[in-house]
């Protein structure tokens, strides 16, 4: 018995021996994990094996890196990464050996795996996230051929971009591009202007976009203000094995619109210098070109030198405009550089860097309904622009502790110069125009004094007075040329003429020449720092972090204004059972403009305290293998943009107003969504239907109408009109920001996107969306009752109608992309259906019709500055094209090599009349052709 427990021992410290043995000549796989498409590698890729009962594990370093031991004789290594294909690799390595393993990874077929960083600043599935989001890839957005981002988000099911604003789902209605309640992010970073708020579109470097997230709903806990109506996150590609360099050339024709009476160019045009801007190659190339048109380039370099990741992008645009004056040009140089830090942990620091100089112009009014694409003069604006950026960061990751300190900063300068755009006529081309009896204007003199006008104005018999007496002095004139003349003055006279008529007249008689704007230039200097850590329990996750935000805004017209804004924020994430995701979080803002600390005051317990405090929730329950149930709730808020408490300006005759007493805007949205995946044969995708309701408290509009160019104050009566006229002659056509109340948003956001393989080299891809909106003023039926008692014949309404619904927002909205890919070739669709717009300003529009069948003062009014050609109006013109409309593009693409590839779209297919907005005509067709080339 003792020889056989003596040998027991020995075969027990023999076996011991052996493990210790082979443990310590363990076999190594090491190797690198890339994307199979990209070449980038995978960071914090998996790679694990398990071996009777014992299991293994690493992940990739910051360059995809990995090392692993495996036992003698090999065994089955595991590669898995989020939003990929998970990989089974049989390795067998002999003692004391090292084999190498470089694995290529495919993305997912399914497409609820793809990998999303913005809903919680970390990266996960689309399928546990909480909220609304859409995605789009690199493939889909160059299949566009666009000339911006604005162009691809327009195509997305519940996003609309007016006059270059993003709306998702009804947030915003038009605000003419100042103060977005939707936060644009550029690899984590806004691209919102430090003192309008609004986004500039021209910083986004479209050659090196990989990825863009779009969040529908409030996401102000983790990204602060502007993020109250939702979320675009632009993700740019980095750097793979080989180094990779594209170059697109592009082109574009506006063709004719359908209706003739438009066309404001002809053959003339581009050989008299009658442009603004003209295309590079337009007198070479495209010398027979008579229609306007637009070119760009683009050029994006990526390469690993050493430790250090390097890109370089350059973008030009030449767009000439389909609309008169309505023109851009571009140029963009910017890159990134970043260093990786060899070591276990995962190391990085650089910069992104970014210079951008543009020039632009539009208009708010046509000059007519018969010229529809043609500017008024008192309405048209252009803007110079110069804007540099340096973004400095610093990253660490611990692959073993599973946590992370990210640290991003930012300094921005800004200088923007905003001009007339149209050029005036001379003050003698103009009075010819309008066949001018200067003898008449005796006539004038003698009416136009205080004391006769006020009871005239109040009797409603003055303007029959006035139009015929202009009708003698202006026996040729029509409503535009009126504009011409009033645009001129506005822009060149000195003084208040109507105070001392007399001597105004011989001066008019006199001037033959324009006199020159003045300019101003408004300078912007940001510096931001955000600092980031996040930490993985293994199920739970924390996200927290604080930011600071300092904008000084300089400025002649305006004054020097600065702002600070700190904050702290905290999120938790969790999955339970591998089916239930729960994440929370809560945001306090402090924000201050100039010496006044308390735009974020907040009453809590009784107590006013100078913090905004804001918080966020939601769930995820994956039901069944391909079936999501989602529910959210999240409050947001957004400041007022510097520009609008502060801005002054006149553009060609248009006001900009400040209202210093600008509050910030709140809202709270919720939503309860169900996702349905589906694999069926070759189909293969996923139903997305979600209802949301959103409310805005303090909610930000623009008052369009007649203000004091003194006080500032908005001219709501006809006293106040008289007086601002014959005191100083401060009166201007304009715009204010302010505080409206409530307003409510509630509907239905349906879609469907997919992919069906019809056979190898051959498949289907589409993306297809309907929404549904309710946008409310819950306060509607009170104000319509208070604007029933009012009599002045000028004083303001809110809206064009007396409707429950607020301005520029549609109920029905249908959006698709369908693309046929067949080996080298694709053709491709974009589809838009929209019902009619349910209210506008009522200085467009007045829909209550015409007070006991005579017009009133401010329909005399809208017929002079909006336009009365022979009978066709604003009104009319309104009420004949405010109807539902449908838009379809087509696009077709061949890749004639692996490096060459050329792409032709039509845009507007049918040539389809429809306005997003009063008098801004979409564009008509348009014929765009790219060449590509990668190497």
């Amino acid at each position: 018995m003792k020889i056989i427990k003596r040998m027991k021992k020995l075969l027990l410290l023999t076996v011991i021996t052996l493990i210790i043995c082979s443990s310590s000549f363990a076999q190594i796989v090491e190797g690198y994990v890339y994307d199979d498409k990209t070449k980038n590698p995978l960071i914090g890729a998996s790679v694990t094996y398990s071996f009777r009962g014992e299991y293994k594990g690493v992940s990739t370093d910051s360059r995809g890196y990995y090392q692993i031991s495996v036992p003698d004789g090999g065994a089955t290594v595991i590669y898995s990464y989020i939003g990929y294909e998970e990989q089974s690799v049989p390795v067998v390595v002999s003692e004391g050996n090292t084999a190498t393993r470089n694995i290529y990874m495919s993305p997912s077929v399914l497409l609820l795996e793809n990998v999303v960083v913005s809903a919680g600043r970390f990266e996960q599935k689309l399928n546990e996230v909480t909220v609304s989001m859409e995605i789009i890839d690199a493939d889909a957005i160059q299949r566009q051929i666009p000339t911006d981002l604005g162009e691809v988000l327009n195509t997305l099911p519940g996003v609309d971009i007016n006059d270059g604003q993003p709306s998702i789902r009804g947030g915003s209605g038009w605000t003419y591009g100042v103060g977005s309640r939707s936060l644009m992010l550029l690899d984590g970073m806004s691209v919102l202007g430090a003192a309008s708020g609004e986004i500039n579109w021209d910083m986004i470097p479209m050659e090196s976009v990989d990825q863009v997230e779009v969040i529908k709903g409030a996401s102000s806990v983790l990204y602060g203000s502007a993020a109250l109506n939702g979320l675009v996150n632009i993700r740019t590609g980095r750097p793979g094995i080989e180094p990779k360099t594209n170059m697109k050339y592009y082109v574009g024709i506006y063709d004719n619109p359908s209706n003739s009476d438009y066309i404001w160019w002809d053959k003339t045009m581009w050989t008299d210098g009658k442009y603004a801007v003209k295309s590079p190659l337009r007198n070479s190339v495209y010398s027979g070109v008579r229609n306007p048109m637009f070119e760009g380039f683009e050029f994006s370099h990526m390469r690993r030198i050493g430790n250090f990741d390097v890109s370089g992008d350059l973008n030009m645009l030449t767009d000439e405009g389909y609309r008169e004056q309505g023109y851009r040009k571009r140029f963009r140089i910017g890159g990134n550089v970043t260093y990786y830090q060899p070591g276990e942990n995962i190391v990085n620091y650089g910069a992104n860097y970014n210079f951008v100089t543009d020039k632009a112009a539009d208009f708010l009014v046509w000059r007519s309904p018969k010229e529809a694409l043609q500017p008024s003069a008192v309405t048209n604006m252009a803007r110079e622009e110069n804007t540099f950026n340096i973004d400095p960061f610093f990253n660490w990751v611990n692959l073993e502790k599973n946590f992370s300190h990210s640290v991003k900063g930012r300094f921005m300068y800004e200088a923007d110069n905003i001009t007339q755009g149209v050029k005036d006529k001379s003050l003698v081309e103009i009075l010819g125009n309008l066949g001018t009896d200067i003898t008449k204007f005796t006539d004038l003199s003698s009416l136009l004094t205080m004391d006769n006008l006020l009871p005239l104005l109040n009797s409603g018999t003055l303007v029959d007075g006035l139009l015929n007496i202009i009708g003698d002095i202006f026996p040729n004139g029509t409503t535009s040329d009126y504009m011409d003349l009033i645009g001129w003055l506005m822009n060149n006279l000195d003084g208040n003429p109507l105070s001392d008529l007399s001597n105004t007249i011989p001066w008019m008689a006199n001037v033959v020449e324009q006199t020159p704007n003045p300019t101003y230039v408004d300078e912007n200097f940001t510096y931001y720092v955000d600092y980031q850590f996040h930490k993985d329990f293994g199920g739970a996750k924390i996200t927290t972090g604080t930011t600071y935000h300092h904008v000084t805004n300089k400025s002649a017209m305006t004054g020097s204004h600065n702002s600070d804004n700190i904050s702290l924020y905290l999120q938790y994430d969790q999955r339970f059972f591998d089916r239930l995701s729960v994440s929370a979080g809560v945001r306090g803002e402090y924000y201050r403009v100039d010496g006044y600390y308390r735009e974020a005051e907040t009453k809590i317990f009784g107590q006013n305290i100078p913090v905004k405090p804001i918080f966020r929730g939601g769930l995820n329950y994956q039901a069944s293998e391909y079936t999501f149930i989602r529910a959210s709730f999240g409050q947001g808020y957004r400041y007022p943009s510097l520009i609008e408490k502060f801005a002054r300006r006149d553009v060609g005759g248009v006001g900009v107003f400040p209202n210093a007493d600008l509050k910030a805007e709140t809202g709270v949205n919720a939503e309860l969504g169900i996702v349905q995946g589906y694999k069926v044969g070759r189909f293969q995708g996923f139903f997305d239907i979600a209802g949301f309701y959103t409310q805005y408290k303090n909610m930000i509009e623009f008052n369009i109408g007649f203000f004091d160019t003194e006080n500032f104050k908005h001219i709501n009566n006809t006293s106040d009109l008289l007086n601002a006229i014959f005191n100083d002659g401060s009166v201007g056509l304009g715009a204010q920001f302010y505080n409206v109340g409530k307003a409510q948003i509630y509907g239905m956001d349906i879609s469907t996107t997919g992919t069906f393989d019809i056979a190898p080299g051959m498949r289907f891809l589409y993306n297809l969306g309907y929404i549904y909106l309710e946008p409310r003023d819950p306060d509607y039926k009170k104000k319509n009752d208070e604007e029933n008692q009012i009599t002045d014949p000028l004083t303001f309404k809110e809206k064009s109608n007396p409707s429950r619904y607020l301005k520029y927002r549609q109920k029905h909205t249908f959006k698709g992309t369908i693309d046929f890919e067949w080996k080298r070739f694709t053709l491709g669709t974009n589809l838009q259906w929209k019902s009619r717009t349910l209210a506008v300003d009522y200085i467009f529009l007045d829909e209550r019709g015409l007070e006991n069948g005579q017009y009133g003062i401010m329909d005399y009014v809208r017929l002079v500055l909006l336009g009365d050609i022979d009978g066709e109006t604003f009104e009319s013109y309104w009420k004949k094209h405010n109807k539902a409309y449908f838009v379809m593009d087509l696009r077709t693409g061949v890749k004639v090599t692996d490096k060459l590839n050329f792409q032709l779209m039509i845009s507007n297919l049918f040539n389809k009349e429809y306005s997003y907005r009063p008098m801004a005509h979409a564009p008509q067709r348009t014929y765009v052709m790219t060449v590509g080339y990668t190497f």
